[in-house]
């Protein structure tokens, strides 16, 4: 045991000496930055997300002169399983259609500015270090904006960037490799998960309950054949319809998939012998937000997100 936890304390000094080495002002920076006032539309803002294939972006209130939060592509899951289930459009509908029936079962007004509170906006200067912007990202938020002495958002940073940069600096942290997925703990259980014949709209609806981004998809024996997300629900926004929704998500999902040419890899895997620096290759080599323990069955036993990952650069006492 106490083998176990200098090998753990080792691996976290490693990776935050790596973290702290580079200021966030020092990473690239994107070509342009959406936000949205908090004044916008609701249907031209999640269409702006749809299009530029992104999955947030902040909110400003420019009466009070401050970001507010994030308008996140993941609450449009409620959108469609509601008004799936009231059965409100039939067949075909877009998107503005998912919109305009949000105030027809929700108590409040639904607004840009509503639902961006729902997701905090937490920040960092350009003085802070990766490993700053690591301790926020190992809670629920995905993304930390970096704002300059002007307030001004000069760059948004993702777990994604944490395990790129990882991957970029393995020679600096020697305990990645030697650290197996199953000693390190990383994952959790059980996996939420689906078989390949649950029709798509009860999968989303399920997504939905559990709070959850992603869900494995199982087959014969259980066994691991693909995974569904809220990127997913995005590609079907192009062309929604209700027949879609009542296919199997396997199907639905060989359907959609069709029209996006970046899906190489639809469900990424790992064995709890495989190493750290593995796992992180393959996390950053696909660009995806989650990779699933299987066993020798190819049964899914845990699924590691990028939180998870993030988490191993925080001292326990931090």
């Amino acid at each position: 045991m106490a083998q176990h936890d200098a090998a753990d304390h080792a691996l976290k000094v490693e990776i935050r000496k790596v973290l702290e080495a580079i200021h966030v002002k020092d990473l690239p920076v994107p070509p342009q930055i959406i936000q949205f006032p908090s004044n916008a539309s609701l249907n031209e803002s999640f269409s702006t997300l749809i299009e530029k294939k992104i999955l947030s972006a902040p909110v400003f209130d420019h009466q009070t002169h401050e970001y507010i939060g994030f308008l996140d592509i993941r609450d449009l899951v409620s959108y469609v399983v509601h008004a799936e289930k009231a059965k409100v459009h039939r067949r075909h509908y877009c998107l503005k259609d998912l919109i305009d029936y949000v105030p027809l079962v929700s108590d409040v007004e639904v607004t840009i500015s509503y639902l961006a509170r729902r997701h905090r906006f937490l920040r960092v200067d350009e003085t802070a270090t990766l490993f700053d912007v690591a301790k926020i990202l190992r809670t629920r938020n995905h993304r930390v904006p970096v704002v300059n002495s002007e307030g001004k958002i000069v760059n948004i940073i993702s777990q994604s960037v944490i395990v790129k940069h990882m991957r970029q600096h393995l020679k600096e942290m020697p305990s990645l490799t030697a650290i197996s997925v199953s000693k390190a703990g990383l994952g959790s259980a059980p996996v939420i998960k689906c078989h390949a014949d649950t029709p798509a709209l009860l999968a989303f609806e399920m997504l939905d309950n559990k709070g959850r981004f992603g869900m494995a998809v199982i087959g014969q024996d259980d066994a691991l054949v693909s995974q569904t997300s809220v990127d997913d629900l995005k590609l079907w926004l192009n062309m929604p319809s209700s027949e879609l929704l009542d296919l199997p998500i396997l199907k639905f999902l060989q359907k959609i998939r069709e029209q996006d040419l970046d899906i190489q890899v639809p469900v990424l895997s790992c064995s709890e012998k495989d190493s750290l620096a593995f796992m992180i290759q393959k996390l950053d080599a696909t660009r995806s937000h989650r990779i699933y323990v299987v066993d020798a069955h190819f049964r899914p036993m845990k699924v590691v997100s990028l939180t998870d990952v993030v988490n191993l650069c925080i001292q326990e006492e931090e």
